[in-house]
């Protein structure tokens, strides 16, 4: 079976809202074995959103729309519906009862505008909704079921997985469509589709493919079939794209690079500390966002200028004045200073450039540089970063927790203790 998504929302159409239900609603149908066909985005007009249904309707046996449910008047979901199923709208016996329940359990009375929401086109069945006054409706259309989901982001979460799925899981039968993500950092693209280019062929079962973001990118692995059969599928592919890129690869579905880190800290039993210029303290912001870093994180101090660079993190003034706040010799001394002052095992020191204004020819806006320290002693590196100074910043970030997770691969983990 095939499947239209269909969000509705000006909001949506002109931007000022990011479209996250189509995401939502296309795992979820992917992963019971219906193929989405297509993202649709119409506007709160009555008229586009019923040419977006008769297209919808025309092109798949599953329609699924959020969206233009509420009580107000450019809430005109169920009218587009109507219209084009040829149904007329009449008042649903339990959409009014639910919706008088909802008004009770608050102590409230109906407006006219709420009873808007108990009115149906004629032969839909209710689709119940448990924290919100906007029922969803499933109506068949032709060869088409066609379901419509509230557009609020919990209510329309708890309706797809309590109503929509279930009913849908029996027509789709035992076929599975499944994604695999294995999540790489520190290769170019380039590299990667060298290196998995048999497996990106053009036709080929399971289908491979890229997605880059933030410097980082996620290879995805799709199958379609028999659970079991897909799985297998999966596992082989996944083996071998861990094979072909080795330590680049660094987690598994939605897996971030600090939790990562988080992990390897954790096996090897090791504290860090941070001491960051130009990230402004966001690779500790991405740390303390994993359950349990407290174990493992010990101290981070962002000193932006140079006098707190002297003073938090131990760098002697004639360096910074020999050699500059942006250079290898200051990073190696921060990372140093860091891991004296907080005894942790590993430290990080990162300073750069992050713009608009600042660089110079030989220190560009983007230039940032690495250092971290351990008991064996220091590594450095030098990058560029393009972009604006919120992705440059990112990308800094993500390039530091990477080369921690690096430096720790590198370690042998502790015997277990008894």
């Amino acid at each position: 079976m095939r499947a239209v998504i269909l969000s509705i929302g000006t909001e949506l159409v002109s931007g000022l809202r990011l479209d996250t239900h189509s995401r939502d609603v296309a795992r979820a149908l992917t992963a019971i074995g219906i193929e989405v066909a297509r993202h649709v985005t119409a506007d709160d007009v009555e008229a586009d959103i019923a040419a977006a249904f008769r297209a919808a309707v025309a092109e798949a046996e599953i329609v699924v729309a959020t969206g233009g449910l509420g009580p107000t008047l450019d809430d005109c979901t169920r009218e587009a519906l109507a219209a084009v199923a040829g149904a007329p709208l009449e008042e649903n016996a339990a959409a009014r009862e639910h919706l008088e329940a909802w008004a009770r359990s608050r102590g409230r009375t109906l407006s006219p505008s709420n009873l808007r929401q108990a009115l149906l086109p004629r032969g839909a069945a209710v689709l119940p909704n448990p924290v919100g006054t906007a029922v969803g409706i499933e109506l068949r259309v032709g060869r088409a079921r066609v379901f419509c989901l509230p557009g609020v982001p919990a209510e329309m979460a708890r309706m797809l997985a309590e109503e929509v799925l279930p009913r849908l899981r029996a027509a789709a039968g035992p076929r599975a469509t499944l994604v695999r993500t294995l999540r790489t950092y520190g290769v170019p693209e380039s590299v990667v589709g060298e290196r998995l280019a048999d497996l990106m062929a053009p036709g080929r079962r399971p289908h491979v493919g890229t997605a880059l973001a933030g410097g980082m990118i996620d290879i995805h692995i799709y199958a379609s079939g028999d659970t079991d059969e897909v799985r297998r599928l999966l596992d082989a592919d996944a083996a071998a794209v861990r094979a072909r890129l080795g330590d680049a690869v660094f987690g598994e579905g939605d897996e971030a690079l600090e939790a990562a880190l988080a992990a390897l800290l954790a096996a090897r039993r090791a504290t860090i500390s941070l001491a960051e210029s130009c990230t402004g303290g966001l690779v500790a912001a991405k740390l303390v966002g994993v359950p349990g870093i407290s174990a493992h994180f010990l101290e981070g101090v962002v000193c932006y200028a140079d006098e707190s660079k002297v003073r938090t993190a131990g760098v002697p003034e004639d360096l910074i004045r020999a050699r500059g706040a942006v250079s290898e010799p200051v990073a190696r001394a921060m990372a140093e200073g860091i891991r004296a002052r907080s005894r942790a095992d590993c430290g990080l020191g990162l300073t750069g450039i992050a713009g608009p204004s600042g660089g110079t020819p030989e220190k560009p806006v983007g230039l940032v540089w690495f250092a971290v320290a351990d008991a064996a002693g220091t590594d450095a590196a030098r990058e560029v970063f393009a972009g604006d100074r919120e992705l440059i910043r990112e990308r800094a970030a993500n390039y530091a927790l990477n080369m921690l997770r690096l430096r720790l691969m590198r370690q042998e983990a502790p015997e277990p203790r008894l």
